[in-house]
């Protein structure tokens, strides 16, 4: 509002003064610091330039003639008074921006490259190790239809019942026993022996021979029945083996042979097996039998002085069907001190008018306690 009213040589006097007092406050302040222009610097307050312009004018107005104009005379006189209130100070700490010195450039350093290590740790090899027990089973498994051996001693010749007079011929495989020798029984009704013999086959002990022989004998009366045994016995006089036919024996007359009715073994031992080694006081047998009789099958087990260890009793059916055996199970007891080498026998009695043993099969076997 104030620049208005003035005239143009006014304005520009007083942009001139202007313009001078702006650059005595900056040598000033040039002067009195020595820091850097590039530095900010915090003044305060802020210096005010206040101006006072006195303007006198003497204006004697004149009227303007019609045909010559007059241009008033002016007088002006400027009395500039310039007055910096306050004096411009600098207060408060200045502050300094450290300036960025350039230092080396930095080194690049490459990161190690990583090499993955992969170790490989064998593993151990398991060896398996198959260890073999021996299971001894107890109950063995029983063929159904077993094919069993041919009797140990076999009489093929006479049959059951024949009819024979003195001398008649008697056929039979037999295996003497340890001593070599084959005994042959003939005995009457009652239980008188009519002809006792032992053959003498030690040059085949233990082998298997066919043999033939002439059977005598004498009856006080015209008909006896009589029964003819084979036996061997061991090195300690045991039974191995015994069989036997039934005949009928005639003072007069002709002989009427009759064949074999069953040539097979007719006890047959599973368990134990020969020559094994039993222990715990009781054995357990598992067997086949074809009985002779109706009378029971008697187990016994009997040491080399003939004592009897242990005995037991069995009363095994016929065979029925296609079998050809029955088969059985049986535990005998038995009491020993040490180990005892015995002979497991099977045997069944006579169930006619002669007592005696009729059938007998063995094998060796050890107890221990």
């Amino acid at each position: 509002m104030f620049l208005r009213h003035l005239r143009p040589p006014q304005k520009l006097s007083l942009l001139l003064i202007a313009l001078f007092i702006i650059m005595l406050i900056l040598m000033a302040i040039a002067c009195s610091s020595s820091l850097p222009v590039a530095y900010l610097v915090t003044t305060s307050p802020t210096p005010t330039i206040e101006l006072t312009h006195t303007v006198t004018a003497t204006d004697t107005p004149t009227t303007i003639p019609t045909s010559t104009p007059t241009i008033p005379t002016q007088t002006a006189t400027l009395v500039p008074t310039a007055t910096i209130s306050p004096t411009p100070t600098i207060s408060g700490t200045p502050t300094i921006t450290p300036t960025k010195t350039k230092g080396p450039y930095p080194t690049w350093t490459h990161r190690p490259t990583l090499s993955p290590t992969i170790t490989l740790t064998r593993r151990p090899t398991l060896t398996v190790t198959l260890t073999l027990t021996r299971t001894i089973t107890l109950t063995p498994t029983i063929t159904p239809t077993p094919t069993p051996p041919f009797d140990y001693l076999r009489i093929s010749r006479p049959g059951l019942l024949s009819k024979v007079t003195s001398p008649f011929r008697m056929e039979a495989y037999v295996i003497p026993g340890s001593d070599g020798m084959v005994y042959l029984d003939l005995i009457g009704e009652d239980s008188r022996p009519i002809t006792q013999e032992a053959l003498d086959y030690r040059n085949y002990a233990m082998q298997g021979i066919w043999f033939t022989h002439k059977v005598a004998f004498s009856i006080p009366g015209v008909v006896e029945t009589a029964r003819l045994s084979l036996s061997v016995n061991d090195r300690v006089g045991r039974k191995i083996s015994i069989t036997s036919v039934d005949l009928i024996l005639l003072s007069l007359g002709r002989d009427e042979v009759t064949p074999p009715n069953v040539i097979l073994e007719p006890y047959l031992i599973r368990y134990p097996r020969p020559d094994q080694t039993i222990q715990g006081g009781v054995v357990l047998v598992d067997g086949l039998a074809r009985p002779v009789n109706d009378n029971p099958l008697i187990f016994e087990l009997i040491d080399e002085q003939r004592n009897i260890l242990g005995s037991a009793q069995m009363q095994i059916p016929p065979p029925t069907g296609d079998l050809s055996h029955t088969p059985f199970s049986i535990t005998i007891p038995y009491t020993v001190s040490g180990h005892t080498p015995v002979r497991l026998t099977l045997r069944q009695e006579s169930a006619g008018r002669i007592p005696g043993t009729v059938e007998l099969a063995s094998q060796t076997i050890s107890l221990e306690p």
